[in-house]
């Protein structure tokens, strides 16, 4: 039982580091004072945790507000996704989202598209004029997160719990203990780690450093 705490200690250790890259462009003769009222929403790829993918969506809205846009508030957009039953993504029909931006009384929906695995991110941020469909910004972006470290500390932890909860049940348990609860905290450490999220978050801040500034 004394290797518990050393197995703890070396997943605290395992650090999470990102290289990151971004781009974006705005369509020609856009106007940014044209558009009044924004909405950012998740376009609910389901690779993250729903958890995950509304920090990154707050994340977007803080961009834009930094940038001086006007953003509808996240539970307002929640309320009308659902009282609609909106198709959370840029491929929705036009009726639903003039639907939509009638609704929250927006010129423009940014979607939030959130892709890749637990070692790789990818982000597309778009925003649409809500009546012609227009492609108004667009940004995307790409990092690697070294979220697999987070794996690593799950399958440790998951290991480590798993052995003792073996050792309780006499030693030929102790290694079908650890096998179990490694698989389990494989499970487990697919969650970004806070680093990680950090480093999803600087993501998207490069990706909406061109955005159009608006006032």
């Amino acid at each position: 039982m004394r290797t518990l705490p050393v197995l703890f200690l070396c997943a605290a250790l395992l650090p999470a580091c990102a290289s990151t890259k971004g781009e974006s462009f705005t369509k020609a003769g856009f106007d940014p004072l044209s558009v009044e009222r924004i909405a950012v929403v998740d376009g609910n790829n389901p690779t993250f945790k729903p958890e995950t993918r509304q920090i990154l969506v707050d994340s977007t809205q803080m961009e834009f507000l930094r940038k001086g846009w006007n953003v509808v508030e996240r539970s307002n957009i929640q309320k009308a996704i659902d009282e609609l039953n909106f198709q959370n993504t840029d491929l929705a029909s036009p009726d639903q989202r003039k639907q939509l931006g009638h609704v929250l009384n927006v010129d423009a929906l940014t979607f939030v598209n959130i892709g890749g695995n637990t070692d790789e991110m990818s982000i597309t941020i778009k925003m649409i004029d809500v009546e012609t469909g227009d492609l108004l910004w667009m940004g995307s972006g790409d990092g690697s997160l070294n979220t697999g470290l987070s794996t690593i500390t799950g399958v440790l932890i998951g290991a480590a719990a798993g052995a003792a909860v073996g050792n309780n049940m006499g030693d030929n348990n102790a290694g079908t203990g650890a096998a179990i609860g490694g698989i389990a905290g494989g499970v487990i450490g697919h969650g970004l780690t806070p680093s990680a999220l950090e480093n999803a978050k600087d993501l998207v801040k490069e990706i909406c450093t061109s955005a159009p500034k608006r006032g």
